[in-house]
């Protein structure tokens, strides 16, 4: 996440002049979450708040012993003290990993130079598409959507449907050969010797008649 944090950091004392001068601080951050309770805004401000605190406390001893000048903050010159002054935030130790660009800082009321541009996030990447055939099945990926599952188990469905009214029509034609098959040794059977009487075969004798006056 991108912000800009601002405060007053002074005053500091201008020995030439000998008066209070008052400073202030404006600067660009990025920082990203690595832990810290809260929600984004909660640790934006709790960005913003601990950085110009440790600001104020590294540059202010450093003004008052001569290490820095209003030089120094006038023409940005103060890169280098920039790993002291996130050690002193805390930051890192609640959970923020925070980079901070070169600071600007007002003068005596004087508008500073204009810190860096805040750098702008890359546009989202086009969503891949990915499509293969496994096992007998088209499947569909994106990297935005991830797998296709209800396109794959439509696929399935319709799979087994096929499947099924091939095994129908499959019973369906073993029924009809067997009962074509049937039929057949059936009609052979009753038109062979052993199934009906062969043609020409010689009529049974008919019994001898009973002399009238018998019974």
């Amino acid at each position: 996440m991108h912000t800009q944090i601002s405060g007053d950091i002074g005053p500091f004392l201008d020995t030439v002049q000998q008066r209070q001068v008052p400073v202030s601080v404006v600067a660009n951050v990025t920082f990203a979450n690595m832990g810290a309770p809260g929600s984004q805004a909660q640790q934006e401000q709790q960005v913003q708040a601990q950085l110009v605190q440790a600001i104020r406390a590294v540059i202010g001893p450093k003004m008052a012993n001569g290490q820095l000048s209003f030089k120094d903050l006038g023409t940005g010159n103060t890169k280098q003290i920039i790993p002291e002054i996130l050690a002193m935030s805390g930051l890192a130790q609640a959970g923020l990993a925070v980079t901070l660009s070169a600071m600007s800082f007002c003068i005596d009321g004087r508008d500073p130079q204009p810190p860096l541009p805040v750098p702008k996030a890359p546009p989202p990447a086009a969503p891949q598409q990915v499509n293969m055939r496994i096992g007998g099945l088209n499947v569909h990926a994106s990297s935005d959507g991830g797998i296709d599952t209800a396109g794959i188990k439509n696929q399935l469905v319709a799979k087994a449907k096929s499947t099924i009214l091939w095994y129908l029509f499959f019973f369906g034609a073993v029924v009809v050969v067997l009962a074509a098959v049937g039929g057949y040794g059936y009609y052979v059977y009753k038109h062979s010797p052993t199934g009906a009487p062969a043609a020409g075969a010689p009529a049974k004798p008919a019994a001898p008649a009973k002399p009238p006056g018998k019974k």
